[in-house]
């Protein structure tokens, strides 16, 4: 397995050119399972839904669009 850098030490740019430039199989082979839940959920153990927005490329806005014309809850996950 090849050597990991020392993220800690690193800036966000210096990590961010490290994910581009190298193969990342030793960072997933090296990874361990979450300790806790990754869904925040409610008392009643039901998953919290929180809106988020982001911006996409055009292409991907337009792939999206097409997916979500063929399922039946659409973009929002609702039906």
């Amino acid at each position: 397995m090849s050597e990991l850098p020392d993220f800690s030490a690193m800036t966000k740019e210096e990590i961010g050119d490290w994910f581009l430039a190298n193969d990342t199989s030793a960072l997933v082979t090296a990874a361990r399972p979450a300790m806790e839940p990754m869904v925040q959920v409610d008392e009643r153990d039901v998953p919290i839904v929180r809106p988020a927005t982001f911006r996409l490329p055009p292409s991907m806005l337009e792939w999206l669009e097409q997916a979500a014309g063929r399922d039946r809850e659409g973009k929002s996950g609702r039906a």
